[in-house]
């Protein structure tokens, strides 16, 4: 990242202190009604001793996919119907199943998690979002939740000429989760163009607002 990008980024952590970590079922509104509150679990891919996908220049795929998810954290601050909880907020070690406790414990609606490819050929490139294959079949909430994702996605980065590469089912560890949950592919760090723009703050924010959108569109909001 490039030097004058660095006090944009000191400046977005610190909106993080902001209304941050206050959670519950209702908020009050002017009218004096209260409305839902929902929580959705943001994780961030990897981090700690577990680096991910390693891109061009070196880029690290824990570094790209915790920087998403502050930034759709910081997104929604202005909307208080949504209450969004991260993972991990720093380069710790996690586990699976850490991960999803964290989202049993706030008693989460949704859970996504955000990840980048990687592939052997350079020219692969594009956005997906995968499901776990036992909550395509049992759950059709996830599945909806992956297709709104993915369609946010889609429009927000196939204006750049991005591939759209659609929804999958696959063995995920979101398995486990209780609540609709989805991981998305935001794009493949070994793609040279790809790679570069992953590490652009302008870039990271369009795939957050995607992802945010996705939220909203899943929820009717």
């Amino acid at each position: 990242m490039g030097r004058a990008r660095r006090p944009m980024r000191a400046a977005l952590g610190a909106l993080l202190a902001l209304g941050v970590g206050v959670l519950g079922p209702l908020v009050g509104e002017a009218g004096g009604e209260a409305t839902r509150r929902w929580v959705v679990v943001i994780d961030a891919g990897h981090g700690g001793r577990d680096p991910g996908a390693l891109g061009v220049g070196g880029v690290q795929e824990k570094h790209v996919t915790l920087a998403i998810a502050r930034l759709v954290e910081i997104f929604a601050l202005d909307d208080p119907r949504l209450a969004i909880v991260l993972t991990r907020r720093q380069d710790v070690t996690l586990s699976l199943k850490e991960r999803i406790a964290i989202a049993e414990r706030v008693d989460a609606d949704l859970y996504i998690s955000v990840h980048a490819n990687a592939h052997t050929t350079p020219g692969a490139r594009g956005v997906e979002t995968l499901v776990p294959a036992s909550k395509a079949r049992s759950d059709p909430r996830t599945l909806r939740l992956a297709r709104a994702l993915q369609a946010q996605l889609a429009s927000q980065l196939g204006a750049l000429g991005v591939p759209d590469r659609g929804v999958k089912a696959q063995r995920l560890y979101l398995r486990w989760a209780r609540v609709p949950a989805a991981l998305v592919e935001v794009g493949f760090l070994t793609n040279p163009g790809e790679g570069r723009r992953l590490q652009e703050l302008w870039y990271q924010a369009r795939i957050a607002r995607a992802l945010l959108e996705g939220v909203r569109a899943f929820l009717g909001l």
